[in-house]
């Protein structure tokens, strides 16, 4: 999460400590054993009483601290706000590898453990892959859908090129080795100060093969033949100045979902760069998406339109075709669309 990454020519740019924005104070943690599957580590700020909850699924690299210590408390004055680090990140559960799957049901775990009923589930990055396979896993266990920095395709520099050459070599060398080389690859400028020594506590904390391997299942992800299925309101955040996950790959995914957008004017790491930006974006996609379940569940007017219905009324009306493989994303996404 560390790297700005220039996915048209593969390389990587170092972020600097001293642009990034973490909270001084954090929400309670603790452990949750779910059984068959080990010991979870979530961060929960309580909301108002019968408050509805909120599920957010961090990014690559990066924990549920890292990816969400700002924004917990402004959503906690609406929401209760629970945060897991995923599996293989952090203090995630123990894994032998990476699969989104795994974690969509890891998820689902925290969520019944927790009594929490459905939820909005708000992925950032990678944790829009699992958002999005949580939401087809688990519908009984969703209320809605917030989408940011993410895609339903991605674009993944070890693909190709040198990073591909980096990547493959990583998976044959010593774990302590592999270990030294993450933490080099990652520590970002200006590291040598009291946030920056924290960011690096959190990243040592990572299994080297699994962040890999979800790496690996990102270049493998195509949500487009089933994403359109769902049946739950949505908001996908765009990073507009994002050159990681593309702008064009992220309204991709907003058409093919047929939800609304909320542009940021930020890039890939608007939540720990821009918060100001990205946290009213973040809180006031919540608050729609919660209104938006309320009312069907309520038996509301809105509610008596189907909401497939809905989406082809709102990709009639947008700008991008509907893309129907990954292929066809990746072509309407490079050409700015």
């Amino acid at each position: 999460m560390f790297r700005k990454t220039d996915s048209s020519q593969g390389t990587v740019e170092r972020l600097d400590v001293r642009e990034l924005h973490f909270a001084e104070v954090l929400p309670e943690g603790r452990y949750l054993d779910l059984p068959g599957r080990g010991s979870a580590f979530v961060r929960i700020a309580e909301g108002p009483e019968g408050a509805p909850a909120v599920l957010l699924v961090h990014g690559l690299l990066a924990t549920a601290d890292l990816n969400w210590s700002l924004v917990m408390p402004q959503l906690a004055e609406r929401f209760t706000v629970v945060a897991p680090d995923l599996r293989g990140h952090g203090r995630g559960l123990a894994t032998s590898g990476f699969s989104g799957e795994e974690c969509a049901d890891d998820l689902a775990a925290i969520v019944e453990a927790l009594g929490l009923g459905r939820v909005i589930v708000v992925g950032y990055s990678l944790g829009g892959l699992v958002a999005q396979l949580f939401a087809k896993l688990y519908p009984e266990l969703t209320a809605g859908l917030v989408l940011c920095a993410t895609a339903c395709s991605f674009e993944v520099p070890t693909e190709r090129g040198v990073l591909q050459l980096v990547e493959q070599a990583a998976r044959r060398v010593p774990a302590a080795l592999r270990r030294a080389l993450m933490m080099a690859i990652l520590a970002p400028k200006s590291a040598d100060c009291p946030n920056g020594r924290w960011l690096m506590s959190e990243v040592r904390r990572h299994d080297t093969m699994a962040i890999l391997d979800a790496t690996a299942e990102a270049a493998r992800f195509d949500s487009v033949p089933w994403l359109a299925k769902l049946d739950v309101p949505a908001v996908v955040i765009v990073t507009a100045l994002d050159p990681v996950v593309r702008p064009g790959y992220q309204k991709v995914l907003a058409a093919v979902l047929g939800a609304d957008v909320f542009e940021v004017a930020a890039d890939h790491f608007s939540c720990i760069k821009r918060p100001d930006l990205f946290n009213p974006a973040l809180v006031a996609a919540c608050t729609q998406v919660g209104r938006e379940y309320s009312s069907a569940a309520d038996g509301s007017e809105r509610s008596a339109e189907p909401a497939g219905r809905r989406r082809a009324a709102r990709h009639a009306e947008s700008d991008v075709d509907v893309p129907f493989s990954a292929g066809h994303a990746r072509a309407a996404a490079a050409a700015g669309l």
